[in-house]
């Protein structure tokens, strides 16, 4: 069986196993979820665990679950200080995009909230921690200690990162939060949200193209950052610091009504050129300081 065919197999078995579960799933959980977030969930959990069971697959002889050498390959390499590469990665996007947020509150479409609630503070701050753990964590396995590690073994490494980066860009843009959802949804509607995934590309591409390339070098840096330490724990630091006062800002900050500006963006803090380039200034940074951060003995 060919690798491409089995990649196949297991990308339609997620999607049938979340067809049949969404309906099913939804019944005990509404209405504290939604239909559409239900499924947009279950293929992100099954595809996380395809790519951890094509890893566990790989292990040796042991068959230990934690092969110290096999995750090493994926990022995972706790010889070195991993505590200190995701402290200075959280610092690092958190205070990146605290600038953001700063400047434009100055000088762009955000203003200050008029009100600080204390119990909004609370709650937008463990918000933000579990936000950005899980996603930090999540994504970075995924998309960098996977999918380019993947694709680093076919092809070189900066077309590795393009398409990673791309790749990374390109799913968050899967929505399909516009398919209409009746009371009693059933397995047909859940096939109907996988044609809903395709809108935003053939009926919005120029909408999304600001976010995209905001996404895009947001990719490209946190896959510097893996490739400068051979550690998935700094990309996961910038990712989990950046995803977190994302949410957190929401206690503080109001930002102003949907008018995109080119300058400054519209609501995300990565579609405007000033957000371009305080991205490209981290991915800069990154690179140039990155390896002082791990021990002096191993090869970059």
């Amino acid at each position: 069986m060919s690798k491409v065919f089995k990649f196949f197999v297991v990308l339609l078995a997620i999607l049938v196993f979340s067809v049949v579960l969404t309906p099913i799933l939804y019944s005990v959980l509404h209405p504290y979820f939604k239909f559409e977030k239900i499924f947009n969930r279950l293929i992100m959990i099954f595809g996380v665990l395809a790519a951890l069971l094509f890893i566990l697959s790989q292990r040796g002889k042991t068959g230990k679950f934690f092969d110290h050498a096999l995750w090493k390959t994926y990022g995972f390499d706790f010889a070195q200080p991993w505590l200190k590469l995701f402290s200075v990665g959280v610092l690092g996007g958190g205070f990146t995009v605290l600038l953001i947020v700063l400047f434009e509150i100055k000088f762009g479409p955000s203003s200050d909230r008029e009100a600080f609630l204390l119990h909004k503070i609370v709650e937008w701050f463990f918000t933000g921690v579990g936000a950005g753990l899980s996603v930090g964590v999540i994504e970075e396995f995924f998309f960098r200690g996977f999918i380019y590690t993947q694709l680093k073994k076919k092809t070189n490494i900066w077309l590795a990162v393009i398409l990673a980066s791309a790749f990374y860009s390109l799913c968050h843009f899967f929505d399909n939060g516009q398919i209409f959802i009746p009371q009693n949804p059933s397995m047909g509607d859940a096939i109907r949200l996988l044609f809903g995934y395709l809108e935003p590309f053939t009926q919005h591409a120029l909408d999304i193209l600001p976010e995209f390339t905001g996404l895009f070098l947001f990719g490209v840096l946190l896959n510097l950052a893996y490739i400068r330490t051979g550690s998935l724990f700094l990309s996961i630091g910038v990712h989990a610091g950046a995803v977190f006062f994302i949410k957190f800002q929401h206690a503080f900050v109001e930002k102003a009504p949907e008018a995109y500006h080119v300058f400054y963006g519209n609501r995300p803090y990565y579609d405007g050129v000033f957000e371009w380039g305080m991205l490209v200034i981290l991915g800069i940074l990154i690179w140039k300081f990155a390896p002082q951060l791990i021990f002096k003995t191993r090869k970059t």
